[in-house]
């Protein structure tokens, strides 16, 4: 699989909220409402209180992408600011960086070494993500394994009623009272540890977004998912994205913002847009 095919692929899997459906159109068996109200609240409560409270989050990255049968995976580099900057670098052998996907709070940057080319657009230029709502507060909750409540940047304690509970085989299960007209939000949570071990973003039109956490790691005095996975189906090839991280740090003596080479040929904004739409390995 090319790179530069892979770089649009993952880049489309991050962005993927804007385009989802339904993760579950009816109650899975044995899922039953809460009735213990003030329980769950703390329980909710908890959640929010377990985010990492660091600025930065660094690490070396083992990223890998599946579409339907064919795989690839590369090494690279994985770098997050609070309300600033989150950068996924993939790097060839361990030394050449092939692309790069940026998001900051007002674009995204695609990077392709390999072919000398860029996108940076808006998210206000990309009317499904601006419709939706999502933004790069979303995409941030995310990858930072925190709560999301659509228009807002940060989930706080005094949002936490703002969350029905129930209860499904041993975990919380947490939805938010008060989605938009085209998403709602899901979170699976476990009782025992309060961690956010899933977040489901879906809608009514066939497709489905999981993002799961696990293998978690003590970060700053909290833990933090050293293991990623990102699953969009409904497409005709399912398509799954997986982030492998170690040598998790804190340092923030990194770069927060790409400068591209004048020799790199820019595309514009539609024809980002088409090229997600139009990739034909997705079925879209």
């Amino acid at each position: 699989m090319r790179l530069r095919t892979t770089l649009k692929t993952a880049l489309l899997l991050t962005l993927a909220a804007g385009l989802l459906a339904a993760c579950r159109s009816s109650r899975p068996a044995g899922r039953k409402p809460s009735t213990t109200a003030v329980s769950d609240l703390e329980h909710v409560e908890r959640v929010i209180a377990q985010a990492p409270q660091t600025t930065c989050v660094n690490a070396k990255m083992r990223f890998s992408l599946q579409l339907g049968n064919k795989d690839f995976s590369i090494g690279g580099n994985f770098r997050m600011k609070k309300d600033d900057v989150i950068q996924l670098s993939l790097v060839g052998f361990g030394i050449i960086e092939g692309g790069r996907i940026e998001f900051t709070r007002d674009s995204v940057l695609l990077l392709d070494r390999i072919h000398h080319q860029y996108v940076s657009v808006a998210y206000r230029d990309v009317r499904f993500l601006r419709e939706a709502q999502v933004d790069f507060y979303t995409l941030q909750a995310l990858f930072w394994n925190e709560l999301v409540l659509p228009g807002l940047p940060h989930v706080t304690q005094a949002e936490a009623s703002g969350f029905e509970v129930t209860h499904e085989q041993g975990d919380a299960v947490l939805a938010a009272r008060q989605g938009n007209r085209r998403l709602a939000y899901r979170f699976v949570t476990s009782l025992v540890t309060g961690l956010l071990e899933q977040t489901s973003i879906s809608s009514g039109s066939g497709y489905t977004l999981k993002w799961s956490y696990g293998d978690f790691v003590d970060l700053a005095g909290a833990k933090y998912p050293s293991f990623q996975k990102v699953e969009l189906s409904g497409l005709r090839v399912p398509a799954v994205m997986t982030i492998s991280l170690n040598r998790i740090a804190t340092d923030d003596g990194w770069a927060t913002r790409t400068q591209v080479s004048k020799r790199y040929q820019r595309i514009s904004g539609d024809e980002f847009i088409k090229m997600l739409m139009q990739m034909q390995s997705l079925g879209l």
